[in-house]
């Protein structure tokens, strides 16, 4: 099967020459500029699947396992997703490579638990790149190294329509800088893709060298007079300026109604979620007096178009109910409302378009969403002005420049967009595709991000201006039904479902700060009243509060009590949690759970054999076994055994029962495992010692006493419930090993030098120089899925009403 029958068996059509030039090419793109409407989501995905699974043995060993696809926008990313499976298993491959969106809230399918497996990984850059960056946005902290690892090692990066990303575009360059300089594991590539894409965009500071030996991937002359693509790219879309202003939604309504063609979509796309909001609402309005009218002639069977609300203010089901309407209305008919959303990846094709003014690379997009396809003999664009004090989000200059080309043209359709660019002087032409990062990414921030230890305040580096602009940062809302504290009732952890995001502008924060909201303090355990509004941060408020309607999305008016989605029964993680260790099927010791975590780090290491070193599959296993060694501490074995104890003989690594609270506040076995090992060189490399601290993401770089712990009566040395001179027994670790009984020290927590040995904290950090942040932090990743995979195989559901469970 060549690749045209290949593409022909997933999509149903033949491909685009560019489109088959791409998949028979031998070094993939770095960056690929083409038309909207011109299948640029399956060109890719398609051409990697082909690069992975079908190509030249050669071709095959260069191509990453794992596919990552960033949009800008979250609504997106259902509908990429859908695709994506549709092609999958037209193509037979749906149970071999898996598809995850990456978002907020628990992840039900734990990608990262199958490292070795062939993935395609879809999300916002909000979502991908803060946990590229060590930072996930709506994901608990222990969990963050692990996506850390596995999204800078082994995989293909796409950027897709890059000129929406802001400040997010030259974290991608610098990432892709950084994983060249530090190393990465396997392949690790970046291919940026947009219909109006500038090279000079990439040339960052870490990134300038490599720009000169990008390749590059476009449409040909001969691509645009090819038959294939002839109605796509000269399809006709006449532009005129708008009569209404989009801050006067009924003057706006009544014009869209009037232009509106029954049978086809009519598409509205304003700047602000509140405009929108206003628009939808003054179209209701409209609706009703004139169904009345129908319904007293008897006009019956005359339908009023139907109406869709859609922006990225929306909890995932409302948003996917929306789209699922937005896309019905190609063949049905309607009107949508929406914001910059649609601008990327939502295939739809509208009869007439309004669109506010917006900057030149934006408006490009959004005439992309109008006859798409080239399917209408003649569709229209209404261009909305904008003033300079309604400018937000954007700046006025962009729209002034925007503005002087726009009023010269008659005809917005790609080939007569593409024609009249090329007639442009340089400067004016520069001028529409301006791009400047307000805060770039330094190797020296990168690495300090490594480590995941909050402060003694609970506070971490700022990762948001990396991400998005200021004006773009958002934080993540749920609704409940409790009433005062929710550690009562015990909240769990939010599903992803649950999750809204909602804009860091100055109306929202005056409107969270009213409701005083609730946020998950991971070094307490508990929810706590949120102290300010860290982007990415998620809140919990009770139903009661308001400010969410389902057709509507966030809606800070609104005081109707919000209709609680459905959430997850899994308690929000915490410093002294250990959910795998309890309430599991049946008792396990602590031999036969590290002789399952080994067997499995073989498996996952074997799989990996065309990445790992016969060394590093070594240290892995060598560092599966050690693992769990300070399970054996009295502290654990006490809790585990409160409520049970099957064998008083024993030493457990996994309870049949749920656990009591550690006699010490923060206990973590792990670090007991590392400082058992830590100062016996001949028998523990640093490396193990690393994997084994950090295995549950809460012990990695830094050791130091948290908050709320007690000091021991005497004033010894404390940390992560540790106390210096603890004695651990000797124990079986199944597999033929046994460790020796050991005396726990703590001087290595001391900066600088002690008793001659260098502290932890300059062990770790020549580790991580060594190694490089993501290739250490890949290691820790692949040993971290090894011991959960094994765990998890024997799980129960939790007693969430026990709220003694920390453990």
């Amino acid at each position: 099967m060549g690749f045209e029958a290949f593409f022909a068996a997933a999509t149903g059509v033949i491909p685009f020459d560019y489109q088959l030039r791409l998949a028979e090419a031998e070094c993939w793109p770095d960056t690929l500029e083409a038309p909207t409407g011109s299948g640029k989501t399956e060109a890719l995905v398609l051409a990697w699947l082909w690069h992975r699974r079908k190509s030249v043995p050669e071709i095959r060993r260069r191509t990453p396992r794992r596919l990552v696809y960033c949009l800008p926008m979250r609504v997106l990313v259902e509908q990429t997703r859908d695709r994506v499976v549709r092609w999958l298993d037209a193509l037979g491959l749906s149970d071999e490579i898996g598809v995850h969106v990456l978002m907020g809230g628990e992840d039900v399918e734990e990608w990262d638990l199958h490292p070795e497996r062939e993935a395609i990984l879809i999300g916002t850059q909000d979502m991908l790149l803060s946990r590229a960056l060590n930072r996930g946005y709506a994901m608990g902290r222990a969990r963050w190294p692990l996506p850390f690892g596995l999204l800078n090692n082994d995989c293909q990066w796409i950027f897709d329509e890059v000129q929406l990303m802001s400040s997010g575009l030259a974290t991608s360059t610098q990432l892709a800088a950084f994983r060249t300089a530090l190393r990465s594991y396997g392949i690790c590539c970046t291919t940026w893709v947009s219909a109006t894409l500038r090279v000079q965009w990439l040339a960052t500071v870490d990134h300038r060298a490599a720009i000169d030996g990008l390749v590059h991937h476009a449409l040909l002359d001969a691509d645009w007079a090819a038959s294939q693509l002839s109605p796509r790219l000269n399809a006709v879309k006449r532009v005129v300026p708008a009569r209404a202003a989009g801050d006067d939604a009924k003057s706006l309504a009544a014009e869209i109604r009037a232009a509106h063609q029954p049978g086809t979509l009519t598409l509205v796309v304003l700047n602000t979620v509140d405009r929108a909001t206003a628009l939808y609402r003054a179209l209701q309005a409209s609706d009703k007096p004139a169904k009345k009218r129908l319904q007293q002639a008897e006009l019956l069977s005359v339908d009023m178009p139907e109406l869709v609300l859609l922006h990225s203010r929306m909890r995932p089901p409302d948003r996917a109910v929306a789209v699922e309407r937005l896309l019905a209305m190609q063949q049905l008919g309607g009107i949508a409302i929406s914001t910059q959303v649609v601008e990327a990846g939502v295939d739809i094709s509208a009869r007439v378009l309004f669109t506010e003014l917006a900057p030149w690379a934006s408006l490009v997009q959004r005439f992309g969403r109008c006859n798409r396809r080239g399917e209408f003999e003649q569709a229209d664009v209404r261009w909305i002005d904008v003033d300079a004090k309604r400018a937000a989000p954007y700046s006025a200059n962009d729209l002034d420049v925007a503005r002087e080309q726009l009023v010269k043209l008659t005809n917005v359709g790609p080939r007569a967009l593409r024609d009249f660019l090329a007639a442009l002087p340089d400067a004016q032409r520069d001028a529409l595709y301006p791009y400047e990062a307000n805060h770039v990414l330094r190797r020296r921030t990168l690495e300090e991000l490594f480590d995941t230890t909050a402060d003694l305040s609970g506070a971490d580096i700022d990762v948001s201006s990396y991400i998005r602009d200021a004006d773009e940062h958002d934080v993540h809302v749920f609704w409940r039904e409790f009433d005062g504290d929710p550690n009562v009732s015990a909240q769990p952890a939010p599903a992803r479902d649950e999750l809204c995001a909602v804009s860091l502008n100055k109306a929202s924060v005056a409107w969270l700060k009213e409701k005083k909201p609730w946020r998950w303090d991971f070094l307490d355990g508990k929810w706590q009243h949120a102290d300010g509004n860290p982007p990415g941060s998620i809140f919990l408020l009770p139903a009661s509060a308001g400010g969410y309607l389902k057709d509507v999305g966030f809606d800070a008016t609104s005081t109707a009590p919000v209709e609680v989605a459905p959430h997850a029964s899994l308690m929000a993680d915490g410093n002294d949690a250990d959910r795998l260790s309890t309430n599991q099927r049946d008792w396990q010791t602590l031999a036969a759970h590290t002789d399952d975590v080994v067997a499995e780090m073989g498996r996952i290491a074997d799989a990996l054999a065309d990445v790992l070193t016969e060394a590093e599959r070594a240290e892995l296993l060598h560092a599966a076994r050690w693992h769990d060694r300070g399970k054996a501490h009295a502290v654990f074995q006490q809790a585990l055994t409160a409520r049970g104890n099957p064998d008083a003989g024993a030493i457990w690594a996994k309870s049949g029962a749920s656990a009591a609270r550690y006699r010490r506040r923060g206990f973590r076995h792990e670090l007991a495992s590392a400082l058992a090992m830590i100062d016996r060189p001949e028998s523990h490399s640093v490396l193990a010692c690393f994997l084994v601290a950090a295995h549950h993401g809460k012990v990695r770089v830094s050791i130091r006493s948290m908050p709320g712990e007690k000091a021991p009566p005497d004033g010894r040395r404390f940390a992560r419930g540790i106390w210096h001179g603890d004695e651990l027994p000797a124990v079986d670790l199944g597999g033929g090993v046994t460790a020796p009984p050991v005396t726990l020290s703590l001087t290595l927590m001391d900066l600088g030098w002690s008793d001659g040995l260098p502290s932890w904290a300059a062990r770790m950090l020549a580790l991580r120089d060594e190694y490089g942040p993501f290739r250490l932090a890949y290691l820790e990743a692949l040993l971290c899925a090894a011991d959960r995979r094994a765990s998890a195989r024997a799980v129960q559901i939790p007693n969430l009403n026990d709220k003694e469970e920390p453990s």
